[in-house]
């Protein structure tokens, strides 16, 4: 089995499906577009909690992209932030940014939503689509779900919640930290 390029954990598959919501007419026909611009490294993405800014370049032209994402209620971060010390204590093996399968199900079985639906977000793109949400606002949503898949804690992250209880494993070294001339020798 392939697996899947687009949501390949169950955190970045929240994103996916909210990109991929089809209308009661049919499905989407910018859905291809959006994913083989995510797939050829067209969209540069930055996000922040409650907010995804986006560069998608499509055709030769760049198309800023701004998505507020609603962030959840203090009440709904203090129960996140308990599940996710639960969760952190019961895999304690768990590198920074990581996040277990079974943190999200618990998630999902207290009915706090990882990704905002469509109608929720604020997606902004300068194009002239008449389509909304734009092949850019879908290509970034893509893209996005893949740094979700890398990364997991970044789901909960622009969501407003803090995944600070996930720390490196004592003597865990980031390969930013190396001085790489230094570690081959000379």
């Amino acid at each position: 089995m392939i697996p899947a390029e687009f949501g390949s954990t169950p955190w970045g598959r929240a994103w996916v499906r909210i990109a991929g919501a089809t209308a009661a007419a049919g499905p989407n026909a910018l859905l291809p577009k959006a994913r083989s611009l995510a797939r050829n490294h067209a969209v540069e993405l930055t996000t922040a909690p409650g907010r995804i800014e986006a560069r998608v370049t499509a055709s030769g032209t760049a198309y800023p992209v701004h998505i507020d994402v609603p962030i959840w209620s203090q009440q709904t971060q203090a129960e996140v932030r308990l599940l996710l010390e639960k969760s952190v204590a019961e895999q304690p093996g768990l590198i920074a940014g990581d996040l277990s399968d079974t943190f999200e199900t618990e998630l999902r079985q207290k009915g706090i939503a990882i990704a905002a639906g469509l109608d929720e977000l604020g997606a902004e793109c300068v194009c002239r689509s008449r389509k909304r949400p734009c092949v850019h606002v879908l290509a970034t949503l893509y893209a996005l779900s893949q740094l979700i898949d890398e990364r997991p804690s970044l789901a909960v992250e622009l969501r407003g919640g803090a995944t600070e209880a996930v720390a490196p494993p004592p003597g865990w070294v980031t390969l930013t930290a190396l001085d790489a001339a230094a570690f081959y020798g000379d």
